[in-house]
């Protein structure tokens, strides 16, 4: 049986983009690479939503790697806002932890998600050098409104990065228009690749901090020693730092052709439709989900709360059906992760729930039978 993958990443990923991997023979230095890594990187820009002014690169690693090499911008006893709304957020705090600068976190309580207003009034406070915030928690599938943060914010704090490991690639992003200075996420998400590679977005002001001084980051992760390469394949000329994933960018590469293709616009509405579908049919079925407030739902990530059933039962269960959803992270809730990014598609919703329906109804979990796949249907005919 083939299985339909709607974790939370790695996704599912097309064939066309694992075929790309295959080409024998291409060294960082061949022409087939340097044409990826340059096509891959202007892709970057596309579904970030920038000009050539901003400053995209690709690293080895993944979201962690993209989220760790932000030390680059940092000098010893630089202050740090870190605004989490759950187990990745926290994240930014724990990579901080390892340096020697000043970190202090904001968090709502579980399942919300930290107002504006509120980010606002902390920065206000202090004269913070940076403020982390998370697009879309993947820990429990909130979303918190960048732009409207960003617009309270803007003026008092030097540097703002965003965590678009959730969101890049399924939700609006507009870096340059949002004027925020880092955006980073990563290649096994939204954007439907292989994972293996952390992306980042550089403002010209968080370039020229690159470029003008010495960091408290360490080597690998330094995007100053990257910097010169992604200078040079935008040239069309072969660098090195050290080996780049190669194969790994060819998938990318092919990725960000298909994603050119759909259209971002339409690939964040066909997101948006599928990830409405699947909450309609969990609701419908009496369930509920971990994130508290509508406007902070998310295109990529639902969190299914359960009443008695064990979350591990009902992912067993499902993946023998065929379907491999993600166990929950966030210590707050019983509850499973529903995956809808990438390559997902309408009809991958009706499979979802009508596996999760069967399931919990075997299972004992107390549920409105035969409701779910019916309100899915009604979601998707009314978006034609």
């Amino acid at each position: 049986m083939d299985k339909l993958l709607l974790h939370v990443g790695p996704t599912t990923i097309k064939e066309d983009v694992l075929i790309a991997g295959l080409e024998n023979n291409v060294g960082f230095t061949s022409k087939e690479f340097v044409e990826a890594l340059s096509y891959s990187l202007k892709g970057l820009r596309y579904v970030m939503g920038s000009s050539k002014s901003y400053q995209p690169l690709i690293i080895p690693g993944g979201g962690t790697s993209a989220m760790e090499s932000i030390t680059s911008l940092l000098k010893p006893n630089d202050k740090i806002l870190v605004v989490s709304n759950g187990v990745f957020g926290d994240r930014w705090e724990q990579i901080f932890k390892r340096y020697p600068v000043n970190v202090k976190v904001l968090r709502p309580s579980p399942g919300g998600y930290v107002k504006p207003e509120e980010v606002e009034e902390e920065v206000r406070k202090d004269n913070y050098k940076l403020i982390t915030l998370t697009h879309v928690e993947t820990s429990t599938g909130v979303r918190e409104p960048v732009k409207d943060v960003i617009n309270k914010i803007r003026r008092y704090v030097e540097l703002i990065a965003v965590d678009g490991v959730s969101s890049v690639g399924a939700e609006e992003v507009k870096a340059e228009e949002w004027n925020v200075d880092v955006y980073l996420s990563a290649s096994q998400k939204a954007l439907g690749s292989s994972a293996g590679l952390g992306l980042l977005l550089l403002s010209p002001k968080a370039v020229s901090i690159l470029d003008s001084q010495d960091s408290i980051a360490g080597y690998y992760l330094n995007l100053k020693n990257w910097l010169p390469v992604m200078r040079a394949v935008e040239e069309d000329k072969a660098a090195y730092f050290a080996t780049p994933p190669v194969h790994v960018i060819l998938q990318l590469a092919e990725a960000f052709r298909l994603i050119e293709k759909e259209g971002i616009e339409n690939r964040i509405k066909r997101h948006a439709t599928v990830a409405s579908a699947i909450r309609a049919g969990l609701k419908a079925l009496g369930l509920d989900v971990v994130a508290r407030r509508p406007e902070s739902y998310s295109n990529t990530v639902t969190g299914v709360l359960l009443k008695t059933i064990e979350p591990q039962k009902v992912l067993a269960e499902t993946v023998n059906e065929g379907v491999e959803f993600a166990p929950g992270v966030h210590p707050a809730f019983k509850y499973f992760r529903i995956g809808h990014m990438g390559w997902v598609t309408p009809n991958d919703a009706i499979v979802a729930i009508s596996v999760i329906e069967r399931t919990l109804r075997r299972l004992g979990e107390p549920i409105r039978f035969g409701e779910g796949v019916k309100a899915v249907e009604e979601v998707l005919s009314s978006a034609r």
